[in-house]
């Protein structure tokens, strides 16, 4: 979105519009991603699927004849974004590989209420009272899905609680990418480096991260693709819903996955969501949306006060 555009109701709703379908893409991703790795080693899967993620981005940038600028890409706060990205893929994959995928997706939309935290620890922010019981009422939340009632979770739970902190570590340092640095190219980075992460899992004997790499038959190579044209059209579907609407109406539309992420887990692989983990997940939920919610009426308080 551009600054100091104003943004119409109509162009707000298209754009959660787009919010909504990005968050599906990657629900159905993440399935996809799950059922593979019943197959194929993390690792390699990581690798394979961020090759082809890079090959349809360059794509993009030939049909938008843009063209790849290192300068952009070679920044620090790229650089920063894409070693994140790795070891946010790394986290989150090893949630889904040992975790029900609703339980993992649900602890990682834990990222805003830790954002929270960071923001005021490390950006100087002010959090009132309302955001800090917001944030407290969200952990407890967290508790509910990866504590001791959810007696179907153990030390995995790790995995998508440190990936939701290293969204919310990235989500900070992206605040510092210039407005003039091209998306596509910063995506496209942040592709290659998890591309590379995965790759290296082979010569470097990680074992392919829980297993050695294998020769993947024409169903997995399918889910491969599969998953990394969901990936890349979400990339490009966010950006799209970002420079149309406002941020701050759009970042509570995060959310409407979860409902899907729950029957998907169900349906597919048999995990029945505990009452622990649903209680859990809408806590989480009212939690984010309330930050954000009362994010936006802190913005928009300021900017009619005016400066002074």
């Amino acid at each position: 979105m551009s600054k100091g555009r104003v943004v119409s109701t109509g162009e707000n709703l298209r754009a959660a519009g787009l919010v909504c379908l990005v968050t599906a893409l990657f629900a159905v991703s993440d399935t996809v991603m799950k059922h593979l790795f019943q197959t194929v080693p993390v690792g390699q899967v990581m690798g394979l699927r961020g090759i082809l993620i890079c090959l349809l981005l360059l794509a993009v940038l030939v049909l938008r004849r843009r063209r790849f600028v290192w300068a952009h890409a070679a920044s620090p706060v790229s650089l920063a974004r894409a070693i994140l990205e790795v070891a946010i893929s790394l986290s989150f994959f090893m949630s889904l590989l040992l975790m029900p995928l609703a339980d993992a997706t649900v602890l990682l939309f834990a990222a805003p209420i830790i954002m929270t935290v960071m923001a005021t620890l490390f950006l100087g922010e002010q959090v009132g009272v309302r955001r800090w019981s917001a944030v407290l009422v969200g952990f407890l939340g967290v508790l509910l899905v990866a504590g001791p009632t959810n007696r179907t979770l153990g030390v995995e739970a790790v995995f998508p609680l440190l990936a939701a902190t290293l969204v919310a570590i990235r989500d900070v340092i992206t605040r510092y990418v210039p407005l003039e640095h091209d998306s596509t190219t910063v995506a496209l980075t942040t592709a290659i480096a998890v591309s590379l992460a995965g790759c290296l899992s082979l010569p470097l004997g990680w074992t392919g991260l829980i297993a050695p790499w294998v020769w993947p038959g024409l169903a997995d190579l399918v889910k491969i693709a599969v998953g990394a044209v969901l990936i890349a059209t979400a990339y490009i579907a966010v950006v799209a819903a970002y420079r149309l609407g406002e941020m701050s109406f759009l970042a509570p539309f995060r959310y409407s996955s979860i409902p899907l992420v729950v029957l998907l887990s169900w349906t597919v692989f048999g995990d029945r969501p505990t009452p622990s983990m649903l209680v859990g997940a809408a806590i989480i939920t009212f939690s984010g949306i309330f930050i954000f919610t009362r994010e936006r009426q802190l913005a928009r308080r300021a900017q009619t006060a005016g400066p002074g």
